[in-house]
């Protein structure tokens, strides 16, 4: 049987240094954006967050053309991969 990927939007697979500011806890991380969409992305982070937890997020873009992503969003999954790391998965609530 095939997976059917029943998401509204495309993913972009991007490989970029995320600068995260945990709101409610004062505390600055830096992940890396695995994939992009125009409704949100994953990050994978040392840390786990909670569901529901308030970030903002700054992608710096390697082109002059190509402005830097600058988003309040919110966790909306959290989940432990193979190599230890958590991979956020966050909806964009507001482009900054």
């Amino acid at each position: 049987m095939l997976h059917e990927d029943k998401r509204r939007f495309m993913r972009m697979m991007v490989n970029a240094e995320a600068k995260i500011s945990v709101l409610e806890q004062q505390l600055n991380l830096v992940g890396k954006c695995l994939d992009l969409s125009a409704t949100g992305l994953s990050i994978a982070v040392e840390q786990p967050l909670e569901v529901d937890t308030i970030l903002d997020i700054h992608i710096d873009s390697s082109s002059a053309s190509i402005p830097p992503l600058n988003a309040h969003t919110k966790v909306v999954r959290c989940a432990q991969d193979e190599q230890g790391q958590y991979v956020l998965g966050v909806e964009i609530v507001q482009f900054n």
